[in-house]
């Protein structure tokens, strides 16, 4: 993909998720994902496919959290079919009462309007209390 293309596809679907609505974000991710979660958190480990990544990180996320946290996007580098979105996750809130605003920021790879890869940096803190 452009530059271009990749630049407008991520726009679109972060402009759907700064709504609260991450269904746009699950349905856009390749059957074949590769999702890293940095760091040592509960979550941290290297998912492969869709399924493991929604079931088993997604999956545990939505158990925990009361709220989702909306992405303001602060920063958005395009080169061709690799992306780095910087944001910020404000209003996330977990079942154990934990504030789960964070920043985020995501080295991600895009094919044909799909995610195929993503590389996430975490607050590794913030998603260990969630599991608390």
């Amino acid at each position: 993909m452009s530059s271009e293309k990749t630049r407008e596809f991520l726009t679109d679907l972060f402009e759907q998720v700064e709504s609260g609505d991450y269904m746009p974000l699950l349905d856009a991710l390749s059957e074949s994902l590769t999702w890293t979660v940095t760091g040592s958190s509960p979550i941290s480990r290297v998912y492969q496919g869709k399924d493991d990544y929604v079931r088993n990180c997604y999956g545990a996320l939505d158990q925990r959290l009361t709220t989702w946290p909306s992405a303001r996007v602060k920063r958005l580098i395009v080169d061709g079919d690799r992306a780095v979105v910087f944001f910020q996750g404000i209003g996330g809130l977990g079942r154990n009462g934990i504030d789960y605003s964070m920043e985020y920021c995501w080295a991600m790879h895009v094919t044909e309007d799909r995610i195929d890869e993503v590389i996430g940096f975490y607050d590794g803190n913030k998603v260990s209390a969630l599991f608390d």
